[in-house]
């Protein structure tokens, strides 16, 4: 079994993918395979040591977005080498949230089952945060990042919308307690809590 046949057993992220018509299309033209030239994995092994196993993937998969699987940190082919050593920090926090999911200061988990359907079917799924996917900020207000077109989903576009499991409802505007405690961030932070935690470590 490769290591990626490894990983998708452990995680079964790729079939999610496969089951999610928006999903699906948004990597119509990524291709998620291991790439001949595994040179980079060789630098970026050194630099972490033992803490996961680096692998090269095609260009395409994912969108060309650096990410992680069970006990694997993916990059793409050609990722420059400048940032490398930024993007290995932010994608071991996401490996160690997978050994030991963390304790979350102002967040609790959310059931899928209380989001609307309409929502769940357009919501982007993410290889970081697919095993613990819903969080509520203050125990009310749930991150989902959407695609923002239907017809031509693209990776990289995404809006977050905020349901609020009080009121029923769904605004793009964060609370404002979250925004006291964060800033201003981007869709890509303000998604999941692993990912705030990534990018904003000291938060």
């Amino acid at each position: 079994m490769s290591i990626l046949e490894q990983a998708e057993a452990a995680d079964h992220y790729l079939a999610a993918v496969a089951a999610s018509p928006i999903n699906a299309a948004a990597r119509a033209a990524c291709s998620y395979t291991l790439w001949p030239d595994q040179s980079l994995a060789v630098q970026a092994q050194a630099m972490i040591g033992g803490a996961a196993k680096v692998v090269i993937l095609h260009p395409t998969a994912e969108g060309g977005m650096p990410h992680t699987r069970p006990k694997i940190i993916a990059l793409p082919a050609y990722y420059p080498e400048s940032r490398l050593a930024e993007t290995l920090r932010h994608e071991l926090v996401h490996i160690d949230q997978r050994r030991a999911p963390p304790l979350l200061e102002s967040w609790q988990r959310a059931d899928e089952r209380e989001i609307p359907e309409h929502f769940l079917a357009r919501a982007r799924l993410n290889p970081d945060t697919f095993t613990a996917r819903w969080w509520a900020w203050e125990g009310r207000h749930i991150p989902i990042p959407v695609f923002e077109r239907e017809d031509k989903p693209r990776l990289q576009d995404i809006t977050v919308f905020w349901y609020d499991r009080r009121e029923g409802r769904a605004i793009r505007q964060p609370p404002a307690t979250f925004t006291a405690a964060y800033g201003e961030v981007t869709a890509a932070q303000a998604e999941h809590p692993y990912e705030l935690a990534a990018y904003l470590p000291a938060k």
